[in-house]
């Protein structure tokens, strides 16, 4: 297959671009996303800032998941500060409304906590890849050792 060819999208495969890792981060947004919209109506909100806020910001995630590609580093950053936020005020309410929400609530703001940590986590480290220009290079053997940076 040429380089050129046109692969077909699939929102779960990924591509095997060295050190890119947004398709991971686009993978965990859409299941937060997914997973804070569906528990709205079981649970309630995840978020205590109300239904509008918690709806917008799914919205978000997943808009955020759609323009991620390799070639964007300013989306991966967006990507990071929304992950790393959302982190914060969702484990914020976690520990809070611990006592006083049921359980499957807590479940619930746990696993969308874990899924922006992961994507926090894989931005975070696409960007550094990004602006080290090692995306798209593929890893080398002895990239650290000595005799290579006598040379």
């Amino acid at each position: 297959m040429d380089e050129h060819d046109y692969k077909r999208f699939s929102l779960w495969r990924t591509w095997d671009i060295p050190h890119y890792y947004g398709d991971y981060v686009r993978q965990c947004f859409i299941a937060a996303a997914a997973i804070s919209l569906l528990t709205i109506p079981m649970w309630g909100d995840l978020l205590p800032f109300g239904t509008l806020v918690q709806v917008g910001s799914a919205v978000v995630l997943v808009l955020l998941a759609g323009l991620t590609n390799p070639h964007g580093r300013v989306v991966l950053f967006l990507d990071a500060t929304a992950a790393g936020l959302g982190l914060i005020f969702i484990e914020a309410a976690a520990i809070n409304f611990y006592q006083t929400q049921s359980f499957m609530l807590f479940a619930a703001r746990e696993a969308v906590a874990l899924l922006l940590l992961l994507a926090f986590y894989f931005s975070v480290k696409t960007v550094r890849a990004m602006s080290m220009r090692q995306v798209g290079h593929p890893f080398r053997v002895g990239e650290f050792d000595e005799k290579d940076n006598e040379k």
